[in-house]
């Protein structure tokens, strides 16, 4: 089995583990708001691995914990950082890339689908790895929330970049899947 069905069957695994579960986190709109009920944290990991668009095998992984605030029941607003280390082992010597980014976001529920939007900063080497430079990102896209416990939710969105240049070669795709847990 390659890596992209393994990752497919873990997906659809973390889903139905999902609805296993199914209380929601809520706020009163008439008491006076909570910090501790509004503010929610989560992110992700990330680990890839295969041939770039140049053909060139890596290794990836990351990191990219959020921050969010419940300004109602439905908006919130929030921010990410990220950071990404790639690995190339065929070049001589071993060529690693270290990016650094920042994300703001708005999201916006309607039950357990929501619209999302990101304006995404990443700091990168160029080639050479002797300046860095930033490309920026904004991302837009449908998610699903699938709530784990009181606080806890299964998240996964599909979003677009709206930004995208095919010349810049930065990003393999205008296209972002992302899956996260939020508490």
């Amino acid at each position: 089995m390659n890596w992209l069905m393994k990752c497919f069957v873990f997906f659809v695994g973390l889903i139905l583990i999902a609805f296993v579960t199914s209380a929601q986190r809520q706020i009163d709109e008439n008491a006076p708001p909570s910090w501790k009920e509004r503010v929610y944290v989560g992110g992700g990991l990330g680990l890839n691995g295969g041939t770039d668009g140049f053909g060139n095998r890596y290794f990836y992984y990351g990191l990219s914990p959020i921050i969010g605030y419940m300004v109602t029941q439905k908006f919130s607003v929030g921010t990410g950082i990220s950071w990404q280390h790639y690995s190339y082992p065929d070049f001589k010597p071993k060529f690693t890339i270290d990016q650094y980014g920042f994300s703001p976001f708005l999201r916006y529920n309607f039950s357990q689908l929501f619209a999302y939007g990101e304006y995404n900063l990443i700091n990168t080497p160029t080639v050479g790895n002797t300046q860095r430079r930033n490309f920026d990102r904004l991302l837009l896209g449908l998610g699903y929330s699938q709530p784990l416990g009181n606080r806890g939710a299964l998240n996964v969105m599909g979003l677009y970049d709206v930004l995208y240049s095919q010349q810049e070669r930065a990003f393999a795709s205008p296209w972002v899947l992302r899956v996260f847990f939020s508490f």
